[in-house]
């Protein structure tokens, strides 16, 4: 049988969507994975090419916000007394000059920045959720649904969404809302995901299915 061609390939993935129909739950919280600039700064090559997600992640933010769900950002700095996310820098350490402590790259991506009583998590791991308290304090708001928007669908979107399920949660991956450096890549891991480990679905139906629930805390009275 002959291989198909990337660009029947791509089309496969253009038409095939990612939703897979499984059952949301009905308390939610959204997890942001690592909006931090050097994703974006053309001073920076490790994800130059991302800034279609941007504009994505500012608007589920007001989604997400609006429907009054709890909010956590990641974010990875290097620390030259190796806490915080110098474990995993140590592994990358082509990438440790991107966060190093202080370096504006580290900082968030102006829009998609934390308000007062949101959660920052700084993360050791490219993961969210291995090594940190996150998922047990997600499990005590009642969250059975985490909506993942940031940064990026090779690597800690991937990982997040996947620690999410071990941890007994329903990942959802909002497509419009998340971004990696190459498109076609980008949509076979969006197709993957969806296929492996939950939901991969557009912001428009993730804003509709927001605005029918009472999240943890909520009320809609």
């Amino acid at each position: 049988m002959t291989e198909p061609r990337p660009t029947e390939l791509d089309d496969d993935y253009a038409v095939a969507g990612y939703h897979t129909a499984l059952p949301l739950g009905s308390r939610p919280a959204l997890v942001m994975v690592d909006p931090v600039r050097a994703y974006v700064d053309p001073a920076s090559a490790l994800y130059a090419g991302v800034e279609d997600a941007v504009g994505g992640m500012v608007e589920l933010l007001a989604v997400a916000r609006a429907a009054g769900v709890p909010v956590v950002f990641t974010q990875v700095v290097y620390r030259a007394d190796g806490a915080d996310g110098g474990v995993f820098w140590r592994k990358v350490p082509a990438l440790a000059a991107n966060f190093t402590e202080g370096n504006p790259m580290g900082a968030f991506i102006p829009g998609v920045e934390p308000q007062p009583g949101e959660t920052v998590l700084v993360k050791k791991y490219p993961s969210a959720f291995f090594g940190t308290p996150l998922a047990p304090m997600l499990t005590a708001l009642g969250v059975d649904t985490v909506v993942i928007g940031g940064l990026s669908t090779s690597g800690c979107v991937r990982a997040t969404a996947t620690d999410a399920m071990s941890h007994g949660f329903l990942p959802l991956v909002v497509e419009d809302a998340v971004g990696d450096r190459h498109e076609a890549p980008h949509r076979a891991n969006l197709f993957d995901l969806a296929a492996k480990v939950g939901e991969v679905r557009p912001l428009a139906a993730v804003r509709e299915w927001l605005q029918t629930l009472t999240p943890p805390g909520g009320d809609r009275s």
